[in-house]
């Protein structure tokens, strides 16, 4: 493309407004653009030199005008110190877009913008060039020639005129259309130990970067210190501190729970609001206490109070009938209700009682008299029972501990506990130096009367444990819990040998097994007693049913008669019921108890018709055919 150049000076003769037009080739402006640039001073020169000398000011494709001329008279009064120092200042009547021009030194020799042809692409590469180098291309974009501006100019780019190592680099820079972007400049990494081994002295070394603070605000800082942090504390800040930290220390020691604690929470976490408050660590059993009320501990010749009267032989063979009434009471037997009686083993002359005042009370069946009271629970006895000879008796409680009795004296032989809550306790019937304790925690455990050991688990319920029931004479038992399930072990194996599980099947919480045929019946909550067989396959006699009573929601306890005749059972209303064994026929039902249910019966083992309820409206009866 050819470009023109138009000149133009005040100076000339007579004709201010003449111009010149002189083409340019292409060639031409390459020629040009390759000559040596001129410095600033030499520019400097060539303006104030008149009209004469003003070739050099052209610049390919642009054109000076009158405004330009006029604009260079402006500032040919300066001189080259203040030009050098000062340079022009941008025109303030321009526009925005002027100003940012002539700092960025788009501005030509003249002073002013000057126009040039470009097409898009052209300008396209100045625009990007400008933008990351400072300086713009010619026409051809090969060729590269900065924009030179008259002395002292502001514009970075006219001062590498001075520099060409700069020209070359920015040379270089341009010619490579893909590195237009600057490199990144690499973070110089902190010494910190250089840091770390410089010491300050004086206020440096206390105060570091900050300067030292004003005796006004060493003052206010000494005033806003405590007497602690002074450590001029008197006698009774002493001493309230220490309060504080005594309080603060027992706040948080009983916030924190132990490892047992913590376990204890996690086992009963379901289960909690329904227990009796846990054992805390280190917790001991109540101190217990016994009192004798009757006449004598000794007859005249020397036999214990608990010696059976003479003419009683323990027999299981004699004739047994149903009770026709009540011939005797013992009201307010117990301050609370009465859970659990047991008579004494064979002779059945004392009766143990169970109460929910966590008192244990043994009674004599003959005179009808309290003998002694035992007591060692702090919440009420679930469970009791007999060894097999009588001599020492077990007693569980909702206060989470078990106790070994002796039965004359009224001692605590021993104190076990697991820290879950017994519901049944039942002596092994071949050794009594063994025990086993249905639990809370779905669990059965044996423990050691001696040593008080835990010496086998049975660990397969889902749920709390009701009932432990032995049969086969001792080789095997039968355990009942909430889960609905009826699991059968050998003993001291913790697997169980077989699963009673239906569909159609309720918890079951009270077993008691037949005295003479191979059987066991168990309370169940729909309402029926339910019969299975205790050896071999354990199977579930649906012949045998034992209805009318209503015991959902208690653990009724039942009983047989010796000859295995009879069973009996109490009821939730309050009721005793007798039930052939045989025909399954009910033969008599009694209003035993108000205010509750009847809890547990037992059948005398040596009277033939003498029965013994109780119920949570704490008396205890008796039942026979005879008044004696």
């Amino acid at each position: 493309m050819d470009a023109l150049v138009q000149y133009s000076d005040s100076d000339d003769d007579n004709t201010p407004n003449a111009t010149t037009n002189v083409p340019v080739s292409i060639a031409g402006i390459k020629k040009m653009a390759a000559a040596p640039q001129p410095s600033i001073l030499s520019t400097r020169k060539t303006v104030q030199s008149g009209p004469s000398s003003s070739q050099a000011l052209a610049l390919v494709g642009s054109s000076v005008t009158s405004h330009g001329l006029a604009n260079r008279e402006k500032y040919r009064t300066k001189t080259a110190a203040e030009a050098a120092t000062v340079g022009p200042a941008p025109p303030k009547n321009d526009n925005i877009f002027k100003q940012t021009a002539w700092n960025k030194g788009m501005v030509g020799a003249a002073g002013v913008l000057e126009k040039v042809a470009f097409d898009d692409a052209a300008f396209n590469a100045n625009y990007d060039s400008y933008n990351a180098t400072g300086t713009a291309d010619a026409v051809d974009s090969t060729e590269r020639i900065s924009v030179i501006l008259p002395s002292g100019s502001l514009s970075a780019s006219n001062q590498d005129l001075q520099r060409p190592d700069r020209m070359n680099k920015k040379h270089e820079f341009a010619q490579d259309a893909n590195s237009q972007q600057p490199k990144k400049r690499k973070k110089r990494k902190h010494n910190y130990a250089a840091d770390a081994s410089t010491e300050l002295d004086g206020d440096d070394g206390q105060f570091g970067i900050w300067g030292k603070p004003s005796q006004k605000e060493l003052d206010l800082m000494e005033d806003s210190l405590t007497d602690a942090a002074k450590g001029e504390l008197n006698e009774h800040q002493l001493e309230k501190r220490q309060e504080i930290e005594d309080a603060m220390a027992a706040k948080k020691g009983a916030a924190a729970d132990s490892d047992e604690t913590a376990f204890d929470k996690m086992v009963e976490r379901k289960m909690a609001h329904l227990l009796p408050p846990r054992l805390e660590a280190g917790a001991t059993a109540k101190k217990a206490t016994t009192k004798f009320h009757g006449a004598q501990m000794y007859d005249y010749q020397g036999r214990s109070w608990m010696a059976p009267p003479s003419g009683i032989h323990a027999s299981d063979d004699h004739q047994c009938y149903i009770p026709k009434k009540c011939v005797h009471t013992f009201n307010n037997a117990h301050a609370k209700g009465v859970h659990a009686i047991r008579f004494f083993p064979k002779t059945g002359h004392l009766l143990l009682s169970a109460g929910l005042d966590g008192i244990v009370k043994i009674w004599n069946v003959a005179t009808k008299k309290l003998m002694r009271v035992y007591d060692g629970h702090t919440a009420a006895v679930r469970d009791i029972c007999f060894s097999n000879d009588g001599s020492k008796f077990l007693t569980c409680s909702y206060d989470r501990w078990i106790r070994l009795w002796d039965t004359e004296t009224g001692e605590v032989i021993n104190t076990f506990t697991s820290r879950r809550v017994p519901y049944c306790v039942k002596f092994y019937p071949n050794d009594n130096n063994f025990f086993v304790v249905g639990q809370s925690d779905n669990k059965v455990l044996t423990f050691d009367c001696t040593t008080g050991e835990i010496t086998q688990e049975y660990n397969h319920h889902l749920a709390a444990v009701n009932s432990v029931t032995f049969v086969e004479e001792g080789k095997k038992l039968v355990t009942t819990s909430d889960d609905k399930k009826v699991l059968i072990w050998e003993w001291d194996i913790g697997v169980p040998i077989k699963y009673i599980a239906e569909p159609d099947m309720h918890s079951m919480p009270a077993v008691t097994a037949h005295p003479k045929a191979d059987f066991m019946v168990l309370q169940s909550l729909d309402n029926e007693i339910k019969v299975y067989g205790s050896t071999d396959r354990f199977q579930f006699q649906r012949k045998k049913n034992f209805k009318g009573h209503q015991v959902a929601g208690f653990a009724c306890e039942m009983a047989f008669s010796p000859s295995g005749k009879f069973l009996v059972s109490g009821d939730g209303n309050g009721k005793l019921y007798f039930w052939d064994w045989n025909t399954t026929k009910s033969y008599a039902r009694f209003n035993a108890h108000t205010r509750g249910p009847t809890m547990s019966c037992e059948w005398s083992p040596v009277d033939p018709s003498l029965v013994a309820s109780c119920g949570w409206d704490g008396c205890i009866k008796f039942w026979s055919n005879t008044t004696k």
